[in-house]
């Protein structure tokens, strides 16, 4: 049976992402598998397409996607649109929703983990991996 739950890149096999969001699904007891699924570029518009099939809840989108889904997708969040960039895919109502949370992620692990608001403060973001765009 193929999960209606996870992760979509090229290169696939560095990320640690289906271990903690499998173990996030158990805790909730959610009956789901969080899949990866290496998909080349190519490949991307007819893997987004079975996303379409009856059942899909969610795929997280990684390298170098994050930009290319969003002419695929149905429609994008506020926070996808004002990035430029979908690092999660969601099924609403039978569409495929665009979002990302890399920006607020972040901004939440400064002020709650580092104890540090960056509000009014320049910055330089160093790297330009995959969620440096909303950084």
């Amino acid at each position: 049976m193929s999960s209606n739950i996870g992760i979509i890149g090229h290169p696939i096999g560095h990320t640690k992402s289906p271990v903690f969001q499998q173990a996030g699904l158990d805790e909730l007891g959610i009956d789901e598998t969080f899949e990866a699924w290496d998909v080349k570029p190519e490949e991307l518009e007819a893997k987004v397409a079975t996303f379409r099939a009856k059942g899909f809840l969610a795929g997280c989108v990684i390298l170098p996607h994050k930009q290319a889904v969003i002419p695929i997708v149905d429609e994008l969040t506020d926070a996808a649109e004002a990035v430029g960039a979908v690092n999660w895919i969601f099924n609403r109502d039978g569409k495929l929703v665009g979002h990302n949370t890399d920006g607020t992620g972040f901004l939440r692990g400064l002020k709650e983990k580092a104890g540090f608001d960056p509000k009014g403060v320049d910055a330089v973001v160093f790297g330009a991996g995959g969620a440096a765009r909303a950084i």
